[in-house]
């Protein structure tokens, strides 16, 4: 029988070979203040992590000589080092970013996941943006809607974050275009405050409006004036006219003067909608005779578009009435997501945005759900609606719905059959109703 020998000298070995000058074979160069400074390393130690590296130091154009670096400094590029040494590496949130930015250029992907996982246990709304903007850089997508989703719950803490202040134009306008959570007002001072600094980065005059406008840039047309209230925009007005056009001016001035007027700049719809009762369009998806009855025993999906951008705010179901003292106490699950867009074969996982969990009491054979917060339907993307019931006894409910609803405003939502699915969830659905506000132009 064999015996098996741990050891840690390996691991201890090439942790010694980190910026060993006597064991390395090549040095990264890096110019400071018009001197080089070299940094020793070993090609086989970085080879063996790194594909990049790899082709680098054994590829067919094989690196002759020392290596220059031009996009890190020489301390950030030795944190970055640690990596291929070390077996464990303590990350701080001053070293991360050049880390993390480091590991995604030379292709080490199982650092920049664990970065991702530790950047996560580490947010705060302090950090937020500096966070947010690596991960757009990197094109993490799972750490980009979980920096956004925080940034959507938690804008006034993150606006008044110095990350926020710091951050660049580009993801400035990313987080423009987020549903944030809060009022007009607050974004547009938020926006003043960023441009500031950027003015006194750049060397220009904060109290100039027309500098605050150069640093804004196209930022500026994101800001939904029309969403303020007169008091709000005029008192700001008054100290930064040199901030709009003429023709900009006059577009904010109509749109909170006259509520028939369609803004032609800026957007007159606020980030966080609420329901009007008064003005509700409803789709009935169920055929008018009612339908004949199904069964499913556990969970089916309703899938829709829409050719007009509408609110989604609250939907109902219709069980047979039959079955209705079977699922009295029954837990009711209903989760709502969005693809971006109309193909099922989409290898991008749908973006969940709403979940509600809840038991069965109703006294009428129906469920309806209210949603807390509007959800923005939009043109060109699939959104479903999947209800589940953890009854052992299943479901009936009525089938035979159309695949089409047309509302008086000439908005028309669309059903689709999920080729995924094993049954045919266009003509058969416990979907009776969506409730929709209209979203004005």
């Amino acid at each position: 029988m064999a015996n098996v020998l741990k050891s840690s000298a390996l691991s201890d070995a090439i942790a010694k070979m980190y910026l060993n000058e006597q064991l390395a074979n090549v040095h990264f160069e890096f110019k400071v203040n018009d001197e080089i400074e070299k940094v020793p390393a070993n090609k086989g130690v970085l080879a063996a992590l790194s594909p990049v590296f790899h082709k680098m130091f054994y590829g067919s154009l094989t690196e002759k000589g020392d290596v220059a670096i031009t996009d890190a400094d020489a301390d950030g590029f030795k944190e970055f080092l640690r990596l291929f040494y070390m077996s464990e590496v303590t990350l701080t949130m001053e070293n991360m970013e050049i880390v993390v930015r480091l590991a995604d250029k030379y292709d080490v992907l199982e650092h920049v996941n664990a970065c991702a996982t530790i950047l996560k246990t580490q947010l705060t709304p302090d950090n937020m943006c500096w966070s947010y903007q690596l991960a757009v850089n990197l094109k993490n997508e799972e750490m980009i809607e979980f920096c956004e989703d925080q940034i959507v719950k938690s804008p006034k803490e993150v606006f008044a974050s110095d990350s926020f202040k710091r951050c660049d134009k580009s993801t400035l306008k990313r987080i423009l275009e987020l549903s944030l959570i809060c009022a007009e007002v607050n974004v547009f001072d938020a926006c003043l405050t960023w441009a500031k600094h950027a003015c006194e980065k750049n060397d220009l005059d904060a109290a100039q409006a027309v500098n605050l406008r150069t640093q804004l840039g196209d930022c500026l047309k994101l800001i939904r004036f029309g969403a303020m209230t007169n008091d709000e925009f005029f008192k700001r007005y008054v100290s930064l006219k040199e901030l709009f056009t003429s023709e900009e001016f006059e577009d904010i001035t109509l749109t909170l003067l006259l509520k028939e007027h369609k803004p032609k700049i800026f957007n007159r719809n606020p980030r966080c909608y609420t329901w009007d009762a008064s003005d509700v369009l409803q789709c009935w998806r169920k055929t008018k005779h009612g339908g004949s009855k199904k069964y499913i025993k556990t969970s089916e999906i309703t899938s829709f578009s829409s050719n007009n951008h509408v609110l989604l705010g609250k939907i109902r179901t219709t069980f047979a009435k039959g079955h209705l003292s079977k699922l009295i106490g029954t837990k009711i699950e209903v989760t709502i997501t969005e693809r971006k867009d109309l193909a099922f074969e989409s290898t991008v996982l749908p973006k969940v945005l709403f979940e509600y969990t809840s038991l069965f009491d109703s006294k009428v054979a129906e469920l309806v759900v209210i949603l807390p917060q509007l959800i923005l339907i939009k043109p060109q993307r699939m959104y479903e609606v999947r209800l589940e019931v953890q009854s052992p006894d299943g479901c009936w409910y009525y089938s035979d719905c159309q695949p089409m609803g047309e509302m008086e405003d000439g908005t028309k939502i669309q059903f689709h059959r999920n080729p995924n699915l094993d049954y045919d969830n266009l003509s058969n659905g416990w979907i009776s109703c969506l409730y929709f506000n209209k979203v004005l132009d």
